[in-house]
């Protein structure tokens, strides 16, 4: 795995969903994962570190938003995205009120996931994360809620 300078911190309650993330995320960045905000509060050391949280909206305890707000003082070099199957005008306006460096709708392919994050991180791809995965599995994984 390369060292992209960054961590990935997925935050889902979706056993499957933060599994299937995991998976394929950690073929390129180092991935941290857990399933509500209370944990991931509670484990994860603040740092000055850039870190990419992919938050789920909708899970027991706080939501998203809510989890975005309590870890923005404790990681201020952070990206977020937020990731729901809700998306309406509504939760997309609080979302973006939050501040938050992206919004994801579900489902999505998980080439899309990846884009997002080079993105808002600034890199440049060698080789796709598309094209490795075809190349070692010659399938495409999808996240389906």
């Amino acid at each position: 795995m390369p060292n992209t300078g960054f961590q990935i911190v997925i935050v889902e309650d979706n056993v499957e969903a933060n599994n299937l993330l995991r998976d394929w995320l950690k073929l390129k960045f180092p991935v941290t994962c857990f399933l509500d905000a209370e944990s991931t509060l509670r484990i994860l050391p603040p740092s000055d570190e850039p870190v990419v949280f992919l938050i789920d909206y909708n899970m027991p305890g706080d939501n998203g938003i809510i989890l975005k707000n309590k870890l923005v003082p404790l990681f201020p070099k952070a990206k977020y995205i937020l990731v729901s199957g809700l998306f309406d005008e509504r939760l997309t306006e609080q979302a973006k009120a939050a501040g938050f460096d992206a919004l994801v709708p579900k489902p999505f392919a998980m080439p899309a996931i990846t884009e997002r994050i080079e993105e808002l991180m600034g890199l440049k791809q060698k080789e796709s994360l598309v094209d490795l995965v075809k190349r070692k599995s010659g399938q495409l994984p999808v996240l389906v809620l």
